[in-house]
């Protein structure tokens, strides 16, 4: 039994030694990091900016106590 946790102890310690080989894919000079979309996007709710910041402020608003019990 004894040589069995031993055993498995082993496996688990060396299955850490697996690591990938990490990488870069990018070009010198350029980025590898994949750009974002705008928090506003397309869409129906979200077209344009301003209605988007309009809806955050108002979740903010009702997430402050102050306000809400004011």
């Amino acid at each position: 039994m004894m040589k069995l946790l031993i055993l498995l102890t082993g496996l688990v310690v060396l299955a850490g030694c697996g690591e990938q080989p990490q990488t870069i894919t990018a070009k010198p000079g350029t980025s590898a990091a994949k750009a974002d979309d705008v928090p506003y996007g397309e869409g129906k709710s979200f077209a344009d900016r301003n209605a988007w910041q309009l809806q955050l402020r108002a979740r903010a608003d009702n997430q402050n106590e102050y306000k809400r019990v004011n």
